[in-house]
C-alpha cells in the first residue's frame, strides 16, 4: 500500500470509528506512522483528506450495494438489501468492517451546510445508492418495462434502507428487524 492510500485508509477507519471532528490530523500521523510532510505532500487540508476518504469508501459500498442486488427478481433484490445490511450491522461483511452507521450519514450530520463540498460527497453517495437500486429493479421482469414503478419501488427501499441502518446505529441494536416480505412485497409489486 502507498503512503497516499496508508493515510486514507488510517484516517478513514479513525473517521468511523470516532467521528470526523473527534479525529485531529495529529492522531491519523500518529496511528498511521506516517510524517506531517507527506501527509500534506498527497492532502493540502484535513478537508481534502475527508473528502478523499468519502471517495474511497463510497467506492467500496457501493461496489458491494451492485453485488448484492444482482437478483434475478425484483423481491429478491429488495430482500437481498436487508440481508445484506442484516449482515454489515452484525459485523459480517469483511469489504465494510465493523459497522458503525452509515459513514455517509455520520459525516453529513458533522457537516450540515449544502454547499459544502464533503456535504455534497454525501449527497451524491446516496444518490448512487438510489442509481443502484433502480438499475437492479430495471434489470427484473418485474420493472424491465416500467420505469415509472421501478423509481418509486427505489425510493422507497433507499429509505427503509436508510431507516434501517440509522435505527440499528442511534439505537446499538443489532437484531433490529428488516422489513417483512409483506412490506418488501408490497413495494415492489408492479400491479
Amino acid at each position: 500500500m502507498d503512503k497516499q492510500q496508508q493515510i486514507i485508509s488510517t484516517a478513514l477507519s479513525l473517521f468511523y470509528k470516532k467521528g470526523i471532528h473527534a479525529v485531529g490530523i495529529n492522531e491519523i500521523l500518529a496511528v498511521s506512522g506516517i510524517a506531517k510532510k507527506t501527509l500534506y505532500k498527497h492532502f493540502e487540508s484535513k478537508d481534502a483528506l475527508i473528502c478523499a476518504c468519502l471517495v474511497a469508501r463510497d467506492m467500496r459500498f457501493n461496489a458491494w450495494l451492485k453485488k448484492i442486488c444482482l437478483q434475478p427478481s425484483a423481491i429478491l433484490v429488495a430482500q437481498a438489501i436487508f440481508f445484506g445490511l442484516k449482515k454489515w450491522i452484525n459485523n459480517e461483511v469483511s469489504e465494510l468492517g465493523n459497522f458503525n452507521g452509515c459513514f455517509f450519514i455520520n459525516t453529513a450530520a458533522e457537516y450540515p451546510t449544502e454547499n459544502d463540498p464533503i456535504a455534497k460527497l454525501c449527497k451524491q453517495h446516496k444518490q448512487t445508492n438510489f442509481e443502484i437500486i433502480l438499475s437492479a429493479l430495471l434489470e427484473t421482469p418485474e420493472f424491465a418495462h416500467n420505469r415509472e414503478k421501478a423509481i418509486e419501488a427505489a425510493h422507497h427501499l433507499l429509505i427503509l434502507k436508510e431507516g434501517f441502518i440509522s435505527r440499528a446505529k442511534v439505537m446499538h441494536d443489532i437484531s433490529v428487524a428488516p422489513p417483512s416480505d409483506n412490506v418488501l412485497k408490497a413495494i415492489v409489486a408492479v400491479g
